[in-house]
């Protein structure tokens, strides 16, 4: 297992993680420690190619920077947070108040294992389903949208900030609050303070701000649901948080986009036959 279970963590409890194995009782893989490294190649990337394009600030630019600016909170959370700890963010979150909702999935796991919750955990996180939930959902997703978006604006161009609503839900319950409740730091909350504010006013500008946020809402609900069937049902992790993360990455915020299109086209359409009356 991954995780030293202690009331205070320490710069060791990342290394000891990825020196452990995952929940499935696999090895950490080269790609499973070191992703994050990806996601910060990714933001200064991205970040120059947006700020060469910064006097030409259109919906393609900001949906652009929803993933840029996750690959930077992905770098915070699991590369090195600013306290120069490496790979934090799994042990925080195992650690802190967010796991009192797989408490129920974790104690049916430890029971069904033979494995205690004392020394060394990996539940509700290890480093496999990690890999699986930032790489699908934010490149595959959030980039994904993207390409979509500039191949057929009309349709999906507005999958750019139903990914903001994700990301600001991801801010604001994944990090500030919880550093709010334990009046302590954790792994990616000082990019949230700049990513949350962010993205309220791009989504307020899109004129659908409730939808945006209810997009944020299903992503974090089919997460959790993903890991309550791995721990309940033992299921495989890598098919399970793939495909359920596939699902919310692409489908549903393309499908919500080219609903949201064909509504304002059909607006467009009889508000024309009005005023050709």
């Amino acid at each position: 297992m991954s995780l030293r279970a202690t009331s205070s963590l320490s710069a060791s409890s990342g290394p000891d993680v990825l020196l452990g194995t995952n929940a499935d009782g696999t090895s950490i893989s080269f790609l499973e420690a070191n992703w994050p490294f990806v996601s910060w190649a990714l933001f200064l990337f991205g970040a120059g190619m947006l700020v060469a394009k910064r006097h030409h600030r259109d919906d393609h630019w900001y949906g652009w920077l929803a993933m840029v600016a996750y690959c930077l909170h992905q770098s915070e959370e699991h590369a090195y947070d600013l306290r120069g700890w490496r790979y934090s963010f799994v042990p925080s979150l195992n650690d802190g108040p967010i796991a009192e909702i797989f408490a129920q999935a974790c104690r049916e796991f430890y029971e069904s294992t033979g494995s205690s919750s004392e020394g060394v955990i990996s539940c509700p996180l290890d480093p496999k389903i990690t890999l699986w939930v930032n790489t699908i959902l934010i490149w595959g997703g959030f980039g994904g949208c993207m390409v979509f978006a500039q191949i057929w604006p009309k349709r999906f161009l507005f999958s750019g900030s139903l990914n903001w609503g994700t990301a600001v839900i991801n801010g604001l319950f994944g990090h500030i609050v919880p550093a709010v409740l334990t009046h302590s730091y954790n792994p990616g909350v000082v990019q949230s303070i700049s990513m949350v504010p962010l993205g309220v006013k791009i989504i307020l500008a899109s004129g659908r701000p409730l939808l945006c946020l209810l997009n944020g809402v299903v992503s974090h609900l089919v997460l959790i649901l993903g890991v309550n069937i791995v721990f309940r049902l033992r299921a495989d992790e890598t098919l399970t948080m793939s495909i359920l993360m596939l699902l919310v990455a692409l489908p549903i915020p393309l499908g919500i986009s080219n609903a949201v299109a064909n509504q304002d086209k059909s607006k467009r359409s009889n508000s024309e036959t009005i005023k050709n009356q």
